[in-house]
């Protein structure tokens, strides 16, 4: 059994390995299947073809669900567009002050002159919107656009994420009074039933900050943890514990077990034996909890191998713990093969599986030793999966978790199940239970905090490539391996490349550009050989979210950037400013030179000024503007930066409008020249003068501008400017990340797309913009 999940797993992974879906695999699949067929039993070669015609079932089974999300998604002539649609809201709607967030399963969908396949789901915000609820059905207006997300090096894939949970489009509800709600929640709907639970449980502890804790382990509902508490239990490696899974299912269905062995009338003995009908007590108590948690994936992979071991109790039948696991493996990737995309799918089998690999039959010492033992083991193994997905990894976890896991899992989870199961019969009983739960994780928070905060809680590495993940993988199964201790220092050498790692930085006179995918904004990352520029942020979003957080942070560590030299705000518009305070909170000794900047927490702040001039590794960096005049629009006082090496040269010039070009051309025009121009304001009609464009001159030129943005930037005049001069032209909402790497000797380098080079199957890929005149 165990062969065969890893090669159904092999081929599930091999398809997410393609940019576009390979053609005729089914042809590849008949011919593998058929030569299994006729290798005759007993044949050296029978296990291998027997494995390799599962790994081809793998790969054909992923790309059937593939195909199938794929040919419903929202195509890009529809997006923009307005469409009336009736569905059902599945999830517990996310509420801020202002807008509600949702996922609605598509039961109607009205387009005119269209004709095709339409998204079964999708994703909305309503803005001033009537309160809506899970499990009702509406009818709304909308404007919806294909998935679409940020791609940049480190970063997250929104797409992949879109694509995991079946998402085929997503956009917003249009002001109408064609919204309206159809039909409320059926009785019986679990969703609304989670957010019936979860709002109960916001109403008991609104007074508590540990509200979000107790509702995310009663209905897998994490939005009311707030970001702050995240980082902790990120730094502590104990954010695991706010997922219901294995342990949690367990005590679950170990509950239902008990109260059936108590309740159960003697009477029935003579129908069917008390243990068989405490094992299936104890599976629908375990089904209804996995239901109050989403069937998230580690609660799937403990519901399967807690039914497996039911199956097997029930038959009479004994099985090995690795066995079940892998069946579990095999019915979870059959149910839903994108789940390999899911972190929660590789931590929690890997996590179960080393404890079977490493544990079982060893340690007969004291269980608190080999609790501690196992704590230590499962880090080792979960840490190179960790720097893989991460970037980081715990360096506390194993102390926090071997406190925090008999904490939570003995005490907080029994308290909720308890509270879960009193809720219909006694409201205050209930809540009282809730309290006590909100009131435990009080009292044990201060002791994760200090531990959150010691220097070296937690480990920000560049992420190891595939080939060197699956070395230290391969080390540490030898390190942990029962029989082969002789073997264990191979084990520590091929663990090595991935703590060692580090990108490579430009030689000494060349110099790298990346102006990274924030969206509707700006933000670049100049690197010389051993120094760091951050030109502008991009934008704050929410409380939760902005492009320093989302984009930069995560693209740093990528990099291996451990210090930034100096922060540029070119104007404190926030959609150059709006990542800066993120930024500066993880980097606080880098010193702030810009315009705007008077509110940012920095080690310095000083205003950017023409004259300014420093050179870098053989790399110039010139400030060409702000000038001494007086200028009312923010945009006209952005700092404007030219670098120049052997190789070529850069013009930054933030959001400068005409009336600055103008000046620029009167009193600098002899510096303007440069082989890349980041484009005025995104490509506005309110620079690019042609003038100004004659006198830059560029090779390639760069619109900071997102994915169908609002203000419809870059204009097509503009872009008619610059294709009349023959650049080559770039706009990162298209190609997400863009790297320019100019080199001293060769000059600049083939402009590299991030999205273009590194996007999957999944990712939309858009066109190029036009490339000549």
């Amino acid at each position: 059994m165990f062969h065969i999940a890893l090669s159904l797993l092999a081929g599930i992974l091999s398809l997410n390995l393609f940019p576009e879906l390979p053609g005729n695999i089914i042809y590849l699949a008949l011919f593998v299947a058929a030569t299994a067929w006729y290798v005759k039993t007993g044949s050296v070669f029978e296990n291998v073809y027997r494995s390799l015609a599962i790994f081809v079932f793998g790969m054909c089974w992923a790309q059937l669900h593939a195909s199938d999300y794929l040919q419903h998604l929202l195509p890009e002539e529809l997006a923009g567009k307005d469409f009336v649609i009736t569905g059902t809201i599945c999830d517990i709607p996310a509420s801020a002050e202002t807008v509600q967030r949702f996922i609605l399963e598509l039961e109607a969908f009205s387009a005119h002159d269209y004709s095709g396949p339409v998204p079964e789901k999708l994703k909305l915000s309503w803005y001033y919107g009537e309160p809506v609820r899970a499990g009702e059905t509406w009818q709304f207006k909308v404007r919806l656009k294909p998935p679409h997300g940020f791609m940049n090096p480190g970063g997250f894939d929104y797409e992949a994420w879109l694509f995991q949970n079946g998402i085929n489009a997503t956009g917003y509800v249009r002001k109408s009074e064609i919204n309206r709600k159809l039909q409320p929640a059926a009785l019986l709907d679990g969703t609304a039933t989670r957010q019936t639970i979860a709002e109960n449980i916001e109403s008991v502890l609104h007074d508590s900050a540990f509200a979000g804790f107790v509702a995310a382990l009663a209905v897998g509902d994490r939005s009311a943890i707030d970001p702050h508490q995240w980082r902790v239990l990120i730094n502590t490696g104990t954010n695991h514990l706010m997922a219901i899974s294995g342990l949690h299912i367990g005590l679950a269905a170990a509950f239902g077990y008990w109260l059936c062995r108590r309740l159960f009338p003697a009477r029935a003995m003579q129908f069917i034996p008390a243990q068989h009908a405490a094992m299936i007590c104890a599976v629908i108590i375990a089904l209804a909890y996995a239901m109050l948690a989403g069937f998230a994936i580690p609660t799937q992979r403990a519901l399967l191998m807690l039914m497996c071991v039911a199956c097997a109790s029930l038959l009479r039948r004994t099985s090995r713990p690795m066995d079940v696991l892998a069946l579990a493996l095999v019915l979870v990737l059959l149910w839903d093969p994108a789940s390999v995309m899911s972190a929660g799918f590789w931590f929690s089998f890997l996590a179960v599986a080393v404890i079977f690999y490493a544990l079982t039959g060893r340690m007969a010492q004291s269980r608190w030793l080999k609790w501690g033992w196992m704590q230590i083991v499962i880090a080792l193994a979960l840490f190179p999966l960790s720097l893989f997905m991460f970037q980081q990894t715990s360096l506390v976890s194993p102390l926090a978790n071997l406190f925090m896991v008999p904490y939570v899992s003995l005490l907080v989870v029994p308290l909720i199940l308890l509270a879960l199961v009193m809720l219909p019969l006694s409201a205050t009983a209930s809540a009282a239970l809730f309290s006590v739960a909100g009131r435990l994780f009080e009292l044990i928070w201060p002791l994760l905090q200090w531990l959150s905060d010691l220097p070296y809680s937690h480990w920000l590495k560049p992420q190891p490539g595939i080939l060197i993940t699956i070395l230290a993988l391969l080390g540490v199964a030898i390190m942990l391996a029962p029989r082969i201790q002789y073997w264990r220092a191979a084990g520590v050498i091929l663990l090595i490349p991935a703590v060692t790692w580090q990108p490579q930085a430009p030689q000494h006179g060349a110099y790298e550009l990346n102006v990274l995918d924030v969206g509707q904004g700006l933000a670049i990352v100049v690197r010389t050989h051993s120094h760091t520029l951050v030109y502008d942020t991009g934008a704050h979003f929410s409380d939760r979210l902005d492009s320093g957080n989302a984009v930069l942070l995560p693209f740093l560590t990528h990099e291996g950037i451990e210090s930034i030299d100096l922060l540029m705000i070119s104007h404190g518009d926030d959609d150059h400013i709006g990542g800066a305070a993120s930024l500066l909170e993880a980097y606080p000794q880098t010193p702030v030179l810009g315009q705007g900047i008077e509110k940012l927490a920095a080690a310095s702040r000083n205003p950017c000024k023409a004259g300014q001039k420093w050179q870098w590794d053989g790399v110039v960096f010139t400030l060409l503007h702000p000038d001494g005049a007086v200028y009312t629009a923010t945009n006209n006082r952005s700092c404007v930066l030219k670098i120049t090496g052997m190789g070529g040269s850069v013009l930054l010039t933030g959001d400068i409008e005409k009336k600055v070009e103008t000046r620029l051309l009167q009193h600098k025009k002899d510096l303007l020249s440069a082989d890349i121009l980041i484009a005025p304001h995104h490509g506005s009609k309110s620079s690019s003068g042609t003038d100004f464009i004659e006198a830059v001159s560029p090779q390639i030129v760069v619109f900071a501008a997102g994915y169908r943005n609002r203000y419809q930037f870059p204009k097509p005049e503009i872009v008619e400017r610059f294709a009349a001069q023959g650049a080559q032209m770039y706009m990162s909402g298209h190609a997400g990340a863009i790297r320019m790497v100019v080199h001293p000797q060769s000059g600049i380098a083939p402009v590299e797309s991030y999205r273009e080079n590194h996007g999957k199957y999944w990712n939309q890929l858009l066109p190029k913009l036009r490339q000549d005149g």
